[in-house]
């Protein structure tokens, strides 16, 4: 392995710069070794974990596009541990926030250094230290029945922080949002008032800064500094749960005290709620119920399709219809399996030059999800459709035009063609007693604008559409 080449790092380090800005950049990047190990990874060697730690959760992400812009897509970066690596050389060589100093004189090399911060004067947050992503914001989460009220009680706490409801928990499984609302908040409310102080850490963080703190002799500082945030934001705090930490428990209940006494907004996230997370002391379990506690399920079909959508226009590419549905069919577990798959459609597109399609959309997916074995045949969603409307199969193939059939038949049509793409307009036509390809188009697009404009339909369409896959499951 070598290090990179003069003239790369040099275009690499000028593009994060541009990024992070002068006095981060002279802090955290003028020094660091940028090493190429012939197989497209950049690493960058630390001397310590919590430099590595420090570096991921705060630079990862700006340190990847950077890579991407400067040596192409197929780079990645690494950090690893290293005793002989050159760390950062500001002026008092510490973390801001939390974390760990470069080694004084004497130390055992790689041996971890807790340090706390000075305190610090009323000043603009840096959303680089943070940690937050950019994209993370409002108005690219996708509302829809399924996440609805936390999306509510999140923008209601972003824009009265301390008064709207305090705390706000969000709790839900993996890849539903939870990070996404949090850093929304977080986003909003430095957009409002850069000045903001805000404290955005994941649970395992906050503990770890604790533990530190005491081996450090430095809780009061600790304190000091979590008590008097004007926000704290604490990601996956059901890890107070996992095994034994009485006292970082009781040191998180004493913090949420002061903090909520003086009216501070916390915002909470979990797996699970309060009075489910494992070994967590009552009172706590009490007090994280005090404000608002939003669930997070998963993505019903119609936000499925409007993620895939929205995941689509962003990355500039047009996804037809067919192919849009046929993933949002086949992929109901969270909205981090959605934009994988339309990534990994696009991503294939690109690559072998084909048009995007349900033949290629299947294709792209074939090895992250299982496909149903049991497509949803004609007789399955004409079965569905007629019971529902208290009417017969026959009569959606009828030429009969009263209005109730004439509706359930616009709808049984519209429902072939979502949840099974592979059916041609023709096919369709046949099936619902001959129409010709022109009266399935309008029937399809008659049912769009209906759901677009009437929530009492569109919810009925969502029932008819988990019963269809259900049935078929």
């Amino acid at each position: 392995m070598a290090s990179l080449s003069s003239e790369l790092k040099s275009r690499l380090l000028d593009n994060l710069k541009d990024t992070v800005g002068q006095q981060h950049f002279e802090r955290w990047f003028q020094s660091i070794d940028l090493i190429d190990d012939g197989q497209n990874t950049i690493e960058i060697p630390l001397p310590n974990v919590y430099y590595r730690q420090w570096y991921e959760r705060n630079y990862g992400v700006l340190i990847q596009k950077a890579l991407e812009t400067t040596l192409g897509g197929s780079y990645k970066v690494r950090f690893s541990v290293s005793a002989n690596s050159n760390g950062p050389t500001g002026a008092d060589g510490q973390m801001p926030l939390f974390g760990v100093g470069p080694q004084a004189e004497g130390e055992t090399p790689g041996e971890p250094k807790p340090v706390m911060p000075a305190p610090v004067e009323t000043k603009e947050t840096p959303r680089c230290e943070l940690g937050l992503n950019r994209n993370f914001t409002f108005d690219r989460f996708i509302v829809g029945s399924c996440n609805r009220f936390a999306h509510e009680a999140a923008l209601a706490v972003a824009e009265n922080p301390g008064k709207a409801y305090n705390p706000v928990f969000i709790h839900g499984s993996v890849g539903l949002g939870k990070t996404h609302l949090l850093q929304a908040i977080c986003h909003t409310v430095l957009d409002r008032n850069p000045k903001t102080d805000i404290c955005y850490r994941s649970c395992e963080g906050f503990v770890n800064d604790y533990i530190a703190a005491i081996q450090a002799g430095k809780l009061e500082q600790f304190r000091n500094r979590y008590r008097q945030i004007d926000i704290l934001v604490i990601d996956d705090i059901h890890f107070l749960g996992k095994g034994d930490k009485p006292a970082s428990q009781e040191e998180f209940f004493h913090t949420f005290n002061a903090l909520h006494n003086s009216q501070r907004q916390i915002i909470l996230s979990s797996d699970s709620p309060p009075q489910n997370i494992p070994n967590l002391i009552d009172r706590l379990v009490s007090r994280f119920k005090w404000g608002v506690v939003a669930r997070l399920d998963a993505p019903d079909f119609e936000t499925s399709t409007a993620i895939l959508r929205s995941k689509a226009t962003l990355g500039g590419t047009d996804v037809p219809d067919e192919a849009i549905s046929f993933l949002a069919t086949n992929i109901s577990t969270n909205v981090r399996d959605l934009e994988g798959a339309i990534n990994t459609v696009i991503g294939l597109s690109r690559a072998t030059h084909r048009p995007i399609d349900v033949s290629l959309a299947k294709e792209a997916i074939k090895d992250i999800v299982k496909i149903g074995a049991y497509p949803i045949t004609f007789e399955t969603v004409q079965k569905a459709v007629s019971g529902h409307f208290n009417l017969t199969p026959s009569d959606l193939q009828s030429k009969k035009r009263d209005r109730t059939i004439t509706t359930a038949r616009q709808i049984g049509i519209y429902l072939a063609r979502l949840l099974n793409p592979y059916y041609s307009l023709e096919e369709i036509g046949n099936a619902f007693g001959g129409r010709d390809h022109s009266t399935v188009l309008y029937a399809i697009e008659k049912v769009k604008q209906r759901i677009s404009k009437d929530k009492q339909f569109a919810a009925t369409m969502d029932i008819l559409v988990n019963e269809l896959k259900k049935s078929v499951a």
